[in-house]
Formats: C-alpha cells, sequence, structure tokens
C-alpha cells in the first residue's frame, strides 16, 4: 500500500479493517481511531455499515468476523467455530466445579466442549440432552451419565419432546448449563428452536443453579424464542467486556458476572 494508513479512502479503509480482522480475528473502535486518525463516530459509521452489509459482527467495542454460528445455524456449522472464544469460558466454569455435583448439561457445542474436559479424576453426575455429550464423557469412569431420550433436532443435536422432558422434570440438580442464543436483560434469555424450549425451561426450574456461557456476540438482542427472563439465570460466563452496557444491566438484575478475557 503506497498511501500512509491515515489517507484511505472510505472504502479503502473498511477493506483494511476486514484484512486485520482476518488476521487479528477481532478490532477494537479505539485501535481503528488511533490507526485511521479519523473521528469515533468515523470509525462507529464504518463498523455499523458493515455490519448492516453482513460482513462482520458488530459487538460492544469494537467488531468480529462473521460466524457460523449465526441464528439458523446447524450443529455441523457450529462445532468448530468461535474455538478460543469457548476454550476461555470452560476454562472458567471448570475452575468453579469441586466434584460430586449433579449436572444437568444443555446441547450446544460449548457445553460439549466443557463435557470433553471435564476432570476425569472428579466424580459426577451428568443429565443431558445432547448425545454428543455423552459420548464425550464415555471414557470418565467417575461420572455418572444419563442420557434423555425423544427425538433428535438435527439444527441442535439434542434430544427433545415428552421423553426428555419426563426425564429432566424428574431431576434436581445442583447446577445446569443452560445454552441459549441471546442473553439481554430487558428480552431475557432466547433459543433459535422452539423444540427446544419446554425442555430448557425445565432444565432451569430443577436446578438450585443456572449458569450460562455465552460469547461477546450473544450479548444483548433477542432471539426467536423466549426461554426465561434474564433475572432466572445465577451466573454468566461472557467474553463480553466488562464495561459493556448490557452487563450494567443483568448485575442489577442480580446476575452474577465472570467476564472472561479473550487474551
Amino acid at each position: 500500500m503506497t498511501q500512509a494508513v491515515h489517507d484511505l479512502l472510505a472504502d479503502e479503509r473498511r477493506h483494511y479493517i476486514l484484512d486485520l480482522l482476518a488476521r487479528q480475528g477481532k478490532v477494537k473502535a479505539q485501535q481503528l481511531v488511533q490507526l485511521f486518525k479519523v473521528s469515533e463516530d468515523t470509525i462507529r459509521r464504518d463498523l455499523n455499515d458493515m455490519a448492516e452489509q453482513g460482513l462482520l459482527r458488530r459487538v460492544h467495542g469494537g467488531a468480529l468476523p462473521l460466524s457460523p454460528t449465526a441464528p439458523g445455524a446447524n450443529w455441523s456449522e457450529r462445532v468448530g467455530a468461535d474455538e478460543q472464544e469457548k476454550a476461555v469460558l470452560v476454562a472458567a466454569v471448570l475452575r468453579e466445579l469441586q466434584g460430586g455435583e449433579r449436572l444437568l448439561v444443555d446441547s450446544g457445542t460449548t457445553n460439549a466442549l466443557l463435557a470433553r474436559q471435564l476432570p476425569r479424576s472428579l466424580p459426577f453426575t451428568v443429565i443431558t440432552t445432547s448425545p454428543e455429550t455423552a459420548l464425550a464423557l464415555a471414557d470418565h469412569t467417575r461420572c455418572e451419565v444419563i442420557l434423555a431420550g425423544g427425538r433428535l433436532h438435527r439444527e441442535s443435536a439434542s434430544l427433545c419432546g415428552p421423553e426428555a422432558l419426563r426425564l429432566v422434570e424428574s431431576v434436581q440438580a445442583d447446577l445446569c448449563l443452560v445454552g441459549v442464543c441471546t442473553v439481554s436483560a430487558a428480552a431475557g434469555l432466547h433459543c433459535d428452536h422452539f423444540d427446544e424450549l419446554a425442555v430448557k425451561q425445565a432444565m432451569m426450574r430443577n436446578a438450585r443453579r443456572v449458569w450460562a456461557m455465552v460469547g461477546a456476540a450473544k450479548v444483548g438482542g433477542q432471539g426467536a424464542w423466549r426461554v426465561a427472563g434474564a433475572g432466572q439465570l445465577h451466573r454468566l460466563y461472557t467474553t463480553a467486556p466488562a464495561e459493556h452496557p448490557e452487563l450494567a444491566l443483568l448485575a442489577e438484575l442480580g446476575v452474577q458476572l465472570s467476564c472472561v478475557d479473550l487474551g
């Protein structure tokens, strides 16, 4: 590039932003302000326009690359996506588990990753609607695994229907790890698929504590189906920055926040 970065035209600047996203995995608005020597309003407008065009994911304070975990993505598209984000969230939750807990583990690729990494030296009881989670624990000799029956929902790779609901409603768990697609103080917890709704709600009712792990892009907004009010969530693990305005609103509802740095 022959001209100085701060002399770029708008279209050239936006192409440069996409290149930075590809190389860095994220961009921060303040970083771009300093790089291009333009105003915060200019960068905000750039990022908002690019998000509307489907070129990136707008998050508080910056942007992330497009993810195959967008609403409507099926299971195979979500597996392997946002690996670093999922890994740091799982690590944060694992540090809190002491062993001996009875866990209700919802479907979701992040929850399945947690199952693969659940310490093999500690005893657990895991009740799950996710076949992948159950298989991930097949070699865990100190973990009793109970898999719900029912119909396989292909997009979410979870078991649903009256058989799954019957099992979940018979459990009293220490902790529920619920999978949601969006978290908002005003709108609550949402999922993409109606068939999962009743099972998720029963999981939350039948656990003493309810935790969720969500990436920054899932904080705020509203999904297709409302699972519960946000105040029914006891703890939220997220990669959203602590200064995200939505997190302050969630804290006012009594949600304990654990903001995890992507590094």
